[in-house]
């Protein structure tokens, strides 16, 4: 601060000065109401203390040698009181033992007598420098306190958002695995799955931009939509445009989410495919070879209006086989040396181990890639067992 804004923070700040000597404290007392919001005296140490309890003044001028209770006295009970109000002593004595007391309490300045009113000033302007700039940290701290208990709020609330919207007694469908690794307490990715009325099991991976609440309330409205066109056995495709639609209509023009729409019919072994702009979710068999791989083709959604189509890929399967579905963050995980995961790691992971071991083979070699280290995106997996075993198991 300079002179001008010391002296226009004074005006706005209350003083305590404490003098036994009435002419010394008149005098001063009259100079400083001049020059400060709110000027308060008191005649010694017992009656200064008693009005900073009372008054709370900014700031304490005070004589060293009083009755009742000294200057040193009163300014070591308002430092442990309140350590960061100045403190400014005055005293006819040049005595080294007094500026010891004084440095070892912390006293913020030191005027001889008889008081030379400018120098009083100097050394008063300094310390109302000292006070707001502390004052100013205070404030500073108090807000970056507040601002993360909202962040920290905001993100519990939107853990438990999504934790709702995953519905996760859906996720424990005998055919689907999943596991999804968030870089923070809240990602972008979303897993949904339902089963329709003829029993066919519809999933979704879906991969919104940015994280926390933003994220979440793009994937409200498709989260909806999901789950109320499968009650209903609607067509994977209509689902997809509805989804397109809501996101385009209620987001932000750079908010959009990537996503793949799944309807697995394991009784006629079949499966539909909807991708815009994930990796390609891979049909395999139980060696892990890829027999089909389903592309991303389209935009995102959210990005075409309501002339957007969505077109959908169907594959009919024989023998055992299933279908991986997973982020591009699993793909983008990186070694320490820059190196990405990618497909070809799924696929090596998919391949090594029997079929029962196959997802936890991917996840574990995800993290054996990281080692230890933190993934730049949400690292999401799903896997949906396609044997007519099963859906026979489910119908008995």
């Amino acid at each position: 601060m300079n002179n001008r804004q010391s002296l226009e923070a004074l005006k706005q700040l209350a003083v305590l000065y404490v003098e036994d000597e009435e002419s010394i404290r008149n005098e001063v007392a009259y100079f400083l109401s001049r020059r400060v919001g709110r000027i308060l005296t008191a005649a010694n140490g017992r009656e200064g203390l008693d009005i900073y309890r009372s008054q709370r003044p900014d700031l304490v001028l005070s004589d060293i040698q009083m009755p009742v209770m000294d200057g040193l006295e009163m300014a070591a009970e308002i430092k442990r009181q309140q350590r960061e109000t100045p403190v400014i002593l005055t005293t006819a004595f040049n005595d080294t033992n007094y500026l010891q007391k004084a440095i070892a309490l912390g006293i913020d300045g030191y005027v001889l007598k008889p008081i030379d009113l400018e120098q009083l000033m100097q050394v008063t302007l300094r310390s109302v420098d000292i006070l707001m700039q502390a004052r100013e940290i205070t404030a500073s701290r108090a807000q970056l306190a507040a601002y993360h208990r909202a962040a920290e709020e905001e993100r519990q609330l939107v853990a438990g958002l999504m934790a709702r919207m995953m519905r996760p007694e859906h996720l424990k469908d005998r055919q689907l695995r999943h596991w999804l690794q968030p870089t923070e307490l809240v990602g972008g990715d979303l897993v949904a799955a339902a089963r329709g009325r003829s029993n066919k099991l519809y999933v979704m991976l879906a991969d919104s931009t940015g994280h926390g609440l933003p994220a979440a309330l793009n994937l409200l409205p498709i989260n909806h939509i999901f789950y109320s066109m499968v009650s209903k056995n609607l067509p994977v495709s209509l689902m997809v445009e509805e989804m397109n639609w809501a996101v385009h209509d209620q987001s932000p023009a750079d908010h959009y989410v990537a996503a793949i729409v799944a309807c697995i019919d394991a009784r006629n072994r079949l499966v539909e495919v909807w991708n815009g702009g994930l990796p390609g979710a891979l049909f395999i068999d139980d060696q892990g070879e890829v027999i089909r791989s389903f592309e991303s083709d389209n935009f995102p959604l959210g990005i075409l209006d309501r002339t957007f189509v969505a077109e959908t890929e169907v594959f009919q399967w024989s023998g055992h086989g299933r279908l991986v579905v997973y982020s591009d963050g699993l793909e983008d995980a990186e070694d320490e040396s820059g190196r990405a995961f990618g497909r070809e790691g799924i696929v090596a992971a998919l391949r090594a181990v029997p079929p029962e071991r196959q997802f936890d083979s991917v996840v574990k070699g995800v993290r054996a890639h990281l080692a230890g280290r933190h993934a730049f995106d949400d690292m999401t997996l799903l896997m949906v067992e396609n044997s007519g075993a099963v859906e026979s198991a489910k119908s008995a």
